[in-house]
């Protein structure tokens, strides 16, 4: 796999300057990561739908709406601050007092992307099938092998073809990691899917049939 450099340092630093904002939102993702979602929402046709599933307080909801033309993120996330078991003691300590989703629609209201966001309360699994179409999916909640690769079994079908879809924490040291396994184990051996980009630990491809 050929990790691809940004080119063009003046791009980038444009899309970085649009999506200042992203650094005041809590949450785990680097510059580099924030510019490829970015990057990759640019690229969707008008009217797409992009399913986000792990929005946490909205970090990366942001910068994909930013970078949309028109269309839609439907933000799948259980806004309890509940996750995998070495995650759930840093969510705890790091929710605030108001409740997460009130705290994820105030902040999109103040950045002016509210109107792009569906918040869809609940795990992945109350919400297989009510997304006919995909153009971008973004899986970002359980990172076990177990959650991801469901993930990625239950949510991938819908994706249409020249659609993306993208994996966070994707790290090739770490095959234990859920997104790690399913790149390797489910996409690069795959016909249906080809490598795009690698923006740090985002890992970003295209249905290609």
């Amino acid at each position: 796999m050929v990790i691809r450099k940004i080119k063009n340092l003046g791009h980038y630093f444009l899309v970085r300057s649009r999506i200042a904002a992203f650094s005041q939102i809590d949450g785990w993702l680097t510059r580099v990561e924030a510019v490829g979602l970015f990057h990759t929402a640019s690229k969707l046709p008008d009217n797409a739908i992009v399913v986000e599933i792990g929005t946490w307080k909205g970090k990366s909801t942001y910068c994909i709406a930013k970078g949309l033309h028109k269309g839609k993120i439907f933000c799948i996330d259980p806004f309890d601050a509940s996750g995998e078991k070495e995650s759930a003691e840093t969510y705890q300590q790091r929710k605030g007092v108001s409740p997460l989703l009130v705290q994820f629609e105030q902040r999109m209201k103040e950045l002016g992307v509210h109107e792009y966001i569906t918040p869809m309360k609940g795990f992945s699994q109350d919400f297989v099938g009510k997304f006919p179409v995909i153009n971008f999916l973004f899986i970002d909640g359980d990172h076990s092998i177990e959650g991801c690769d469901f993930d990625f079994m239950n949510y991938a079908p819908y994706l249409k073809k020249g659609g993306f879809i993208a994996f966070h924490d994707y790290d090739p040291k770490r095959p234990d990691l859920g997104p790690t396994w399913v790149v390797q184990n489910k996409l690069l051996s795959s016909d249906s899917f080809k490598f795009i980009n690698l923006y740090d630990t985002l890992w970003v491809g295209e249905k290609i049939a």
